[in-house]
């Protein structure tokens, strides 16, 4: 293997900005954005995993970056998806991210009731850690509140050409780094908890 290239490295410019979860999360369900294209990975967050994203939104604290390919433009060799219905946009990265804000706005699972002022919440269910919360139980102001403050930084590049393009840029995203394990995970909660 080797790491030359036939030429310099061109800069890749993403241009990043901070997108409502729940805009995002919409832009999914109609099919707008692709959060399947082939070289994804399936879906496998915790449900764990995704009410600690929620948590993440409601305080305001980074969530990472989701990496969104522009099929619209004019470098798109793939199939058309002005004539074809097809995402205008394939999910680089952040696929559980964004399958997380589609499942928290259809209401599919439930946070801590008392994350939320009282009077953000309306309809509660009972669960062994007390009273949670659907996105469809709180009231309109908690529902404002969730879009207002639930944003998810994305980034947009539009120098794939193709479905390999983008998935080589998956693997340069997705490649670096070394994943955290559950020990690492277990150690940091284990401090966490003693500090309550």
């Amino acid at each position: 293997m080797t790491r030359q290239t036939a030429a310099p490295l061109d800069h890749t410019s993403l241009n990043p900005s901070f997108q409502s979860a729940r805009w995002l999360a919409q832009r999914v369900t109609d099919g707008e954005i692709d959060a399947n294209p082939p070289y994804q990975r399936g879906s496998v967050w915790t449900l764990d995993q995704r009410v600690a994203l929620v948590q993440t939104w409601m305080r305001g604290l980074p969530a990472g970056v989701v990496i969104l390919a522009d099929r619209g433009n004019g470098a798109w060799a793939g199939s058309d998806p002005w004539k074809t219905g097809q995402g205008m946009w394939a999910i680089v990265d952040g696929k559980q991210r964004l399958t997380t804000a589609v499942m928290w706005f259809g209401s599919e699972f439930a946070i801590p009731a008392s994350w939320l002022p009282a009077d953000h919440v309306e309809t509660t269910e009972a669960t062994d850690d007390g009273p949670y919360v659907r996105q469809n139980g709180l009231t309109l102001k908690g529902q404002r509140f969730m879009e207002r403050y639930c944003s998810l930084l994305v980034a947009e590049t539009k120098d794939c050409a193709t479905e390999a393009a983008e998935a080589e840029f998956y693997l340069l995203v997705n490649g670096g780094g070394t994943p955290q394990t559950d020990a690492d995970m277990g150690n940091a909660a284990r401090v966490a908890d003693a500090g309550e």
